[in-house]
């Protein structure tokens, strides 16, 4: 689906998340914090002698500019930057680039035949983006090559442009929003794109079958926080040519914004699913309380977890189903989304944690039912944390939202402590595009979760189908084997819970659980169940967020 509000959504944000004040990250969905000790930032190190610096001209038709290149270089310049005021002046977009609208701006492409590497034999190309629309900061990309780096000079006529746009005239001031790249990921010898990095600091991909979907950034700066998100930008890629042979594209960026400059390294792969293993250095201009690492940014319209109604022939409409946890202390977690009537903010306290991500678990296409967005074949994305991440917070953020085309969902890691100014601070982590998380379940799942009406008024019901029951014992209400809500822990924050019913599900071969909430009243509650076996764990944690 294209995104109409990709980075417009971003005053959309700004102008609602003053509701975020009310909304105490405390409400972790009923989850016990795990014990934390504060992370020291990464030791500052002495800056090695830095190369020869790139020269930084201003955007335009210029001729290609080399210097040598090297990761020690970019991150002295992102440390450089960080000692001084954040500068985007040389990054504003002509006025009459500005001003394209969506379907203009989709008529203008870049030639094919112009693609980069495309005929060098290395089974990978590249294709700039045109700045224009709602992409109007200009970045620089730089080639590297056996470790000099040549800038891709801005040239409008490497571009078509449809019958309603004016082309610029060649030497006109303008430049790239971004770049796409192309690899054999289908079939031999055919290169099809499979990674877009374009506006803002947000990148994307998706696994062998798929189509774009859910997206990723380098940082998020006060999301849903007074007095509004700030977004950073990265202003400069610097692309590895690869050597022949090698199926890994990396590339590297220099993130800056008023808060914060960092240096990000993408080494990026596919078989079935695409893996970016991601370093990000990061220096901190001002005190950052609420910095968001690894970022994922997505969209949930409607589905049957939300009691949100629209006049829609569709069953559901999404591109991400749940938010997964894989917590520190071994727990697996998966929260539903929704569509809320304001503002949600929920926070889940944990240290070290060994994975998290937007999920989608249906995908049979007669649950979705478009045949134009397939939504049944949108990404999955998975952060596995690497190394010491320290205390802090999964956050998901759910804004809402009454159509489609608005990216509501944000989800991030949050350390405990903020990044303060004059630091430095380090995230590695990989990052899978993917059909569903990459870890084994050796644990019953929740494949669907349905809200309706209950039968008396006030009252509404959930139903839950499990996987995976099979490895249990389970006791259910057909089989006479005493106590028939042993296997079920049912809480809630407020309301409270009914009568609940479990049995076997002979269609799925797994167990479907039904219980019913008092919602008579209730502005808002974190409802949590877990099945055991004697008194043991067997499942992961469901956890609801209600809303009136």
């Amino acid at each position: 689906m294209d995104r109409r509000n990709f980075i417009a959504l971003c005053g959309h944000l700004s102008a609602i998340t003053v509701l975020a004040r009310s909304a105490s990250p405390a409400s972790a969905n009923n989850l016990t914090p795990a014990p934390a000790t504060v992370a020291a930032p990464a030791p500052a190190e002495p800056a090695p002698p830095p190369p020869p610096a790139p020269p930084t001209p201003a955007p335009g038709p210029l001729a290609p500019t080399s210097a040598p290149f090297s990761e020690d270089w970019l991150q002295e310049l992102a440390r450089t930057m960080a000692s001084a005021p954040f500068d985007d002046s040389d990054l504003r977009l002509p006025d009459d680039l500005k001003s394209l609208n969506y379907d203009q701006y989709r008529s203008i492409r870049f030639l094919k035949d112009k693609a980069v590497w495309a005929n060098d034999g290395v089974g990978l190309s590249l294709e700039m983006f045109q700045s224009g629309y709602i992409y109007g900061n200009l970045v620089r990309v730089h080639l590297v090559e056996n470790g000099v780096a040549t800038e891709f000079p801005y040239d409008p006529t490497l571009f078509t442009y449809g019958p309603d746009v004016k082309a610029p005239a060649p030497g006109s001031p303008g430049g790239y929003s971004g770049f796409r790249a192309h690899a054999p990921i289908n079939r031999a010898g055919r290169l099809d794109e499979y990674v877009v990095f374009q506006g803002a600091s947000y990148f994307r991909s998706f696994a062998s079958g798929q189509e774009y979907g859910i997206s990723a950034r380098g940082l998020a700066v006060n999301t849903a926080q007074f007095p509004g998100e700030e977004f950073p930008l990265f202003r400069g890629f610097w692309v590895l040519k690869p050597k022949k042979g090698d199926e890994r594209l990396t590339v590297f960026a220099l993130l800056d914004s008023k808060s914060v400059t960092g240096v990000y390294k993408f080494v990026i792969s596919h078989r079935v699913d695409t893996v970016m293993e991601i370093e990000a250095t990061l220096h901190s201009r001002l005190k950052i309380p609420f910095a968001g690492v690894a970022p994922l940014t997505s969209m949930f319209h409607s589905g049957p977890s939300d009691l949100t109604k629209y006049p829609d022939y569709r069953p559901q409409v999404f591109d991400s189903e749940g938010l997964q946890i894989w917590n520190g202390g071994g727990e697996h977690i998966w929260r539903p989304l929704i569509n809320p009537e304001r503002l949600q903010f929920s926070s889940f306290s944990d240290e070290n944690p060994k994975g998290f991500g937007l999920i989608i678990r249906d995908r049979q296409f007669t649950n979705y039912q478009d045949l134009q967005v397939r939504y049944e074949k949108r990404p999955s994305a998975w952060v596995e944390p690497i190394g010491d991440w320290g205390p802090g917070f999964v956050d998901l953020i759910e804004l809402p939202t009454p159509t489609e085309y608005n990216d509501n969902i944000v989800a991030f890691w949050r350390p405990r402590e903020p990044l303060e100014p004059g630091k430095t601070y380090r995230y590695a982590y990989r990052l899978y595009w993917c059909w569903d998380a990459p870890i084994r379940r050796n644990f019953a799942y929740v494949t669907q979760t349905r809200v309706a009406s209950a039968g008396q008024p006030g009252w509404h019901s959930f139903h839950l189908d499990f996987a995976n029951t099979g490895l249990y014992d389970f006791c259910v209400e057909t089989e006479p084997c005493g106590d028939k809500l042993r296997n079920l822990q049912i809480s809630c924050t407020n309301g409270a819970i009914g009568r609940s019913y479990f049995q076997k599900n002979p269609i799925t071969g797994g167990h479907r659980l039904s219980f019913d909430f008092r919602s008579k009243g209730v502005e808002q509650a974190d409802i949590r169940c877990v099945l055991v076996e004697n008194g043991v764990q067997a499942s992961e944690i469901w956890t609801y967020r209600w809303t009136a």
